[in-house]
C-alpha cells in the first residue's frame, strides 16, 4: 500500500509540472507576438519609406507583374501593392506599356518600352530615342555642354537611354559657313559652271555638316563622362552616324574645291573604315560603339564594302550593333542577301510623310519579309505636330512641309498640303482632349503602335537646353515629362485607323516604284 501511494504521488507531481510548463510556454509565445507587433509599428514609424509607396520604382515593379493582379486590385494608379492592365483602353490591342499612373518625372519605364539589340541582345535600347541637335561651337561653349550633360542625365533618370548626335540643321550650317572665293572657269558652258557650283556647294555642306557633328560629339561626351558615373553610362545606348562619301574623279574633286591637295582614295578600303570607327571611339570616350548607323549616299559604290568592314569589327567586339539610314529597298536586299544582319533601317516618317510607313510599300514588304525593324526620324515633322506650332509663321510651316514631309503621294501643291495638315491637326486636337494628353504624345504613340510587333522605334529631336533659355530666365528643361506621357495611354483601334486614313498610311493609293540603287560606272575613278 505504501508503494502504491508513493507512485501515485510521483505521477501527480509530474502532471502538475507538465501543466505549468505548458502554461509558461503559451505565455511566452503570447508575449513574443506582442513585442513583434510593437517593433513593427516602431519600424514603420521611424522608416516611412518602408510603407507602400507610389514612387516610380514601385510602379516599375508593378508593371513587371510582381504585384497582385487580381481584379479587385486593378485601379487607375499603379503602386507597389497593386497594378493596372497594360492597356488603358478596352478597345485597344496595343502591347506597349500604357500605365495611367506612371510618374511623369523620373524612374525607369516599364519593360515594354525597351527592346534588346546587339550581339546576343546585350544592349537594352528605349523605343523612344533622343536625337541631339548638334550645333557649332560658340563663345558659351563650356556652359552649353554642361547644360546639355545635365539635361541628358535628366532623361536617363527618366528611363530614356538611347541617344544619337544628329546632323546640324540648315540654319546652323548657314551660320557656320565660311565664305569662299569664286573661281573663274574658262572654256565651260553656263550649264557646266552651274553644275560644278552646285556640286561644290553640296560637298562643302557635307564636309561642314560632318565637322560640326564631330566637334559636338567630342565636346558633349567629354563633359558627360566627367559628370556621370560609369555604371550609368554603361546602361545607355549611344548611337554614332558614319558617312559613305560618293566617289569623285580627279577632275570632279579638283572642281569641287574639297581636299584638293589630297589624292583620290577609295573609301571602300577597310583601313579607312577602321580609321572612321577609331575616331568615333575617341569622340564618345568608349571602348566599343553601341550602335553604328551607316548613312546612304546616292551613286556611291562603297556601301557593301563598308558594311563588310563594319561587321568584321563587330566580330572583333568594337561594335555591338549596325544599322542603316535611308537605304533603298534594292540596296537593303543586296546587303541582307550577303548575310549582313542589319539591326534596323532609319527612315523619315510622320503623319504627313507615310510612304515608308505603309505595309504595302516596297520597303514595308521587305521589312516584313526579313523581320527588319524601322528607326523613324522626324516623327513630329520638325514641330508640325506639337502644341507650340501655333506660334509659328505660315512661312516656317510651309518650309517644314518641304523638309520633313516630302511624301510620294498625290498631295503635291501647297494648298493640298495645307488642307491635309489642317485635317490632321484638328483630329489631333480632338484626340488630345479625349485622352487628356498632348498632340505630340498622340503623334508619337500612333507611330509606336502602328508596327509594334516588328519593334519599330522612333527618334525625337532635342537641343538638351543648349539654347541656354533656362539661364536667361526661361522655363526649366522638362522634355522627359512630355515623353513619358507617351506610355500613359493606348490609342483605340478606331483612332488608329482614323489617323491612318487621314495621313494616307492605310489608303489604297498606289505610289510609283522606288528607284534602284544605281552606281555610275562611267566614272573613270572606278575603272581598274
Amino acid at each position: 500500500m505504501v508503494g502504491c501511494s508513493g507512485t501515485s504521488f510521483v505521477r501527480r507531481c509530474l502532471l502538475i509540472l507538465a501543466c505549468v510548463a505548458y502554461v509558461a510556454c503559451a505565455f511566452s509565445n503570447l508575449c513574443h507576438h506582442h513585442v513583434s507587433i510593437s517593433r513593427t509599428k516602431n519600424i514603420n514609424t521611424q522608416y516611412p519609406h518602408s510603407q507602400p509607396s507610389t514612387r516610380s520604382w514601385s510602379r516599375f515593379l508593378a508593371a513587371t507583374s510582381i504585384a497582385d493582379t487580381n481584379e479587385t486590385s486593378k485601379s487607375a494608379e499603379s503602386t507597389f501593392w497593386r497594378t493596372v492592365p497594360t492597356s488603358s483602353s478596352e478597345n485597344g490591342t496595343s502591347k506597349l506599356p500604357a500605365i495611367a499612373g506612371i510618374d511623369r518625372e523620373t524612374g525607369p519605364l516599364p519593360p515594354g518600352a525597351y527592346k534588346q539589340i546587339g550581339e546576343r541582345d546585350t544592349i537594352t535600347s528605349c523605343l523612344l530615342g533622343i536625337g541631339i541637335r548638334s550645333q557649332a561651337s560658340n563663345d558659351d561653349g563650356n556652359e552649353v555642354w554642361k547644360e546639355a550633360s545635365k539635361n541628358c542625365q535628366k532623361l536617363v533618370d527618366a528611363g530614356f537611354n538611347t541617344f544619337i548626335m544628329n546632323n546640324p540643321a540648315a540654319d546652323d550650317l548657314k551660320s557656320a559657313k565660311v565664305s569662299t572665293q569664286k573661281t573663274i572657269q574658262r572654256g565651260r558652258s553656263k550649264t557646266e559652271k552651274l553644275m560644278i557650283a552646285l556640286e561644290k556647294q553640296r560637298l562643302q555642306n557635307l564636309v561642314l555638316r560632318t565637322k560640326i557633328r564631330h566637334e559636338a560629339e567630342e565636346n558633349f561626351y567629354k563633359v558627360l563622362h566627367q559628370n556621370t558615373p560609369k555604371s550609368v553610362l554603361r546602361s545607355c545606348n549611344f548611337m554614332v552616324n558614319l558617312e559613305v562619301p560618293a566617289i569623285l574623279s580627279t577632275e570632279q574633286q579638283k572642281n569641287s574645291g574639297v581636299d584638293e591637295e589630297q589624292p583620290t582614295q577609295s573609301f571602300g578600303n577597310g583601313w579607312m573604315v577602321r580609321e572612321s570607327v577609331g575616331n568615333a571611339l575617341k569622340r564618345v570616350k568608349e571602348e566599343s560603339l553601341g550602335s553604328v548607323v551607316l548613312e546612304y549616299c546616292e551613286h556611291s559604290p562603297y556601301h557593301l564594302d563598308v558594311l563588310d568592314s563594319l561587321f568584321e569589327m563587330k566580330r572583333e567586339g568594337l561594335i555591338q550593333s549596325i544599322s542603316t539610314q535611308n537605304f533603298p529597298p534594292s540596296l537593303l536586299r543586296s546587303a541582307l542577301s550577303c548575310g549582313f544582319e542589319i539591326q534596323s533601317n532609319s527612315i523619315v516618317g510622320n503623319l504627313m510623310n507615310t510612304h515608308n510607313l505603309r505595309s504595302d510599300s516596297e520597303l514595308g514588304i521587305l521589312c516584313s519579309e526579313q523581320e527588319l525593324s524601322r528607326h523613324i526620324s522626324a516623327p513630329l515633322g520638325g514641330g508640325l505636330f506639337t502644341d507650340s506650332i501655333s506660334q509659328s509663321s505660315k512661312k516656317k510651316i510651309e518650309a517644314l512641309f518641304g523638309i520633313c514631309c516630302r511624301d510620294k503621294s498625290s498631295v503635291v501643291s501647297t494648298s493640298q498640303k495645307w488642307a491635309k495638315y489642317q485635317s490632321i491637326k484638328n483630329t489631333l486636337h480632338e484626340l488630345s482632349q479625349k485622352y487628356q494628353v498632348s498632340c505630340e504624345s498622340i503623334s508619337l504613340r500612333w507611330l509606336l503602335q502602328m508596327n509594334e510587333e516588328a519593334g519599330d522605334s522612333i527618334i525625337v529631336g532635342s537641343r538638351l537646353g543648349m539654347d541656354l533659355r533656362e539661364q536667361q530666365g526661361g522655363s526649366p528643361y522638362n522634355r522627359q515629362s512630355d515623353l513619358r506621357e507617351v506610355f500613359t495611354f493606348a490609342l483605340e483601334d478606331d483612332d488608329m485607323e482614323l489617323l491612318g486614313e487621314l495621313s494616307g498610311q492605310s489608303s489604297s493609293q498606289d505610289f510609283p516604284p522606288e528607284g534602284d540603287h544605281q552606281i555610275d560606272f562611267s566614272n573613270k575613278a572606278l575603272w581598274i
